[in-house]
């Protein structure tokens, strides 16, 4: 079966891009280049805030979201994926006008955590400003989540967003440690595992650091594009 070209809607932000091109390659069982997955990756760093914007804040990222749409499927893209889980706020907007299907992450968390979190009552959920006002996850997910309270939500959109945050290139282990502060908070609602639900977070956040099961978007994606793009299942490393 021929591959299918699998097209990646990035640059929000570029780091995040490039780390889902890294776990697409590296859970491929390749032996040769021919055997890794087809991909047209639009790395756009000048599409518009999302958060902003669905806070009333800004303009809306659409138009140049559907514009690089096409540019994936004039560049012969099958499906689109999104490396920005507060762009999946805008998905339905999207899908009507884009040329090509679009992969749900947030749909793919909910069918990670019914197969192998099925005994998870609340899971917490670390996202943007955005995401949260949006009510994405709480659309698509049928698990309790356990949002930060105000203090810590404006923490962690620092940890982010901030000068120093990851935004900004910094991965280190003061990051990590201000996210630990976060999710041990959250342990006190009884969360049993947190989403990664920005996708930042997913380049620092691990079970190791965590010390509880870590639902990475990132990884799902790659699984995915992995699936799609050559018709076969992978083990996530």
């Amino acid at each position: 079966m021929s591959q299918k070209v699998i097209g990646v809607l990035g640059g929000m932000g570029p780091a995040a891009t490039s780390e889902l091109f890294h776990r697409i390659v590296t859970n491929t069982a390749a032996e040769m280049d021919q055997e890794h997955v087809n991909m047209v990756i639009v790395n756009d760093p000048q599409i518009p805030d999302r958060t902003a914007y669905i806070l009333g804040e800004g303009i809306s990222p659409v138009p140049k979201l559907v514009d690089n749409l096409y540019k994936l499927y004039n560049a012969g893209a099958n499906v689109a994926i999104m490396p920005c889980m507060t762009a999946h706020s805008l998905i339905n907007e999207l899908e009507k006008n884009s040329p090509i299907p679009i992969i749900n992450a947030v749909e793919l968390v909910e069918k990670h955590l019914q197969i192998n979190y099925p005994y998870v009552e609340k899971i917490g959920l670390l996202a943007t400003n955005g995401s949260v006002a949006s009510g994405v996850f709480q659309k698509y997910i049928s698990t309790e989540l356990v949002v930060p309270n105000i203090d810590q939500q404006q923490d962690l959109m620092q940890i982010i967003y901030g000068k120093d945050g990851i935004k900004a290139g910094n991965t280190g282990q003061e990051i990590t440690s201000e996210i630990k502060n976060i999710t041990n908070q959250l342990k006190d609602q009884n969360i049993q595992g947190v989403i990664a639900g920005c996708t930042e977070l997913g380049l620092v956040m691990n079970e190791d650091n965590t010390h509880m099961p870590v639902i990475d978007p990132i990884m799902l994606l790659a699984k995915e594009a992995v699936r799609i793009g050559n018709n076969y299942s992978v083990t996530i490393k």
